[in-house]
């Protein structure tokens, strides 16, 4: 009976939240449309299991012109990772570098283009992302400010 009853107990303690439920902000259909005509989507799912996951697509003249899948997963030292697999490549890693109040930046110094990740939420209907880094000895730098979307739009 005290066996039955620790178990129970146990698998109603809900789960102690990690580092990437700190990264919720992120969840959620995120789009931008640049000037010329590209329209790039980027959509997360909660956190769940210590892990988001994340895609997006970029279309311009009604084709796609590149995708990604993403995950936010702990590494081993328990830290947050994004894991990247961009238009079919081979997956990057960047550690978490910093994470702040509706802020994070991922950092992988020794990756080509980009070396750095940044989201940051402006307010519940802005999104914007950044990568940063250098390509031959020149700093190089892309914004993407997303507005909040349905997954329809």
């Amino acid at each position: 009976m005290i066996g039955s009853l620790l178990a129970l107990t146990l698998a109603a303690t809900p789960a102690a939240p990690t580092e990437v439920d700190k990264l919720a902000f992120l969840t959620g259909c995120w789009t931008l449309t640049r000037p010329s005509g590209a329209k790039i989507d980027e959509q997360w799912l909660p956190p769940a299991g210590g892990t988001m996951l994340g895609m997006s697509r970029t279309v311009r003249d009604g084709k796609l012109r590149e995708f990604e899948y993403m995950r936010i997963v702990p590494g081993d030292d328990g830290k947050p990772r994004f894991i990247a697999i961009p238009s079919g490549q081979t997956e990057s890693a960047f550690p978490v570098k910093e994470i702040a109040e509706n802020a994070v930046t991922f950092e992988a110094p020794e990756h080509d283009f980009p070396q750095r990740i940044l989201y940051r939420l402006v307010d519940k209907d802005t999104l914007v992302a950044r990568i940063e880094g250098s390509v031959n000895g020149q700093a190089r730098s892309a914004d993407f400010p997303y507005r909040r979307c349905t997954p329809a739009n």
